[in-house]
């Protein structure tokens, strides 16, 4: 019995050997790291001026403005997205009427902060534009594994209040995912020039 015991463990071990030496390549070269392929659309935007909403601006003509019905509507607030379904992202805003600007500024430092776990860093552009009643922040919250890249807000000061926040729906990679966030906040840029107040 300890004879075939053994005998089983000589074999196997062989085997073992055998497919040790068999993996070994002389003229192996390990792979590059690879990302999959991204088609970004060619640029164009259209004017967007919808009744109900405080601004018109520039929309990326593959972009689409979807009104959000939330579960539990507030009176002075509404909600879209500017979707972006062949990149599977969206613009997340919020429309403020009436706004208490103090704790709508700190309700987007909030959002802001809560990132800041993911973030290597944040950059930030402020926008002053008195002669359009135009002012607010640009945010950039740099790091691979950010779920929000980008965030703004706009005010005039005094009637409406509006927060965007970017978001790729996927796994945050965003070394991978640079050229889409690239390419989105080039819309982000255009955008913001572009918004202008309704009733002024």
């Amino acid at each position: 019995m300890k004879n075939k015991i053994r005998l089983v463990c000589a074999y196997a071990l062989s085997g073992i050997l055998l497919s040790l030496t068999g993996a070994c390549r002389e003229n192996y070269t390990p792979k590059p790291r690879c990302y999959m392929r991204i088609d970004l659309p060619e640029k164009a935007y259209r004017t967007f001026d919808t009744t109900g909403y405080p601004a018109s601006f520039r929309l990326p003509a593959y972009a689409e403005f979807v009104p959000v019905r939330p579960k539990a509507p507030q009176r002075n607030t509404l909600w879209a997205d500017i979707a972006f379904p062949d990149l599977n992202a969206a613009i997340y805003c919020s429309f403020v009427f009436r706004p208490d600007l103090d704790s709508c500024i700190t309700s987007t430092l909030f959002f802001i902060q809560r990132h800041m776990s993911k973030a290597t860093g944040v950059d930030e552009w402020e926008i002053n534009r008195p002669g359009q009643e135009k002012y607010g922040y640009l945010y950039h919250i740099k790091g691979s594994d950010v779920a929000s890249p980008y965030q703004f807000y706009l005010t005039d000061s005094n009637r409406y209040f509006v927060r965007g926040s970017f978001s790729i729906r996927c796994t945050p990679d965003n070394d991978s995912l640079a050229p889409v966030i690239d390419f989105v906040k080039t819309d982000i840029d255009t955008l913001i020039e572009s918004w202008e107040w309704k009733d002024r």
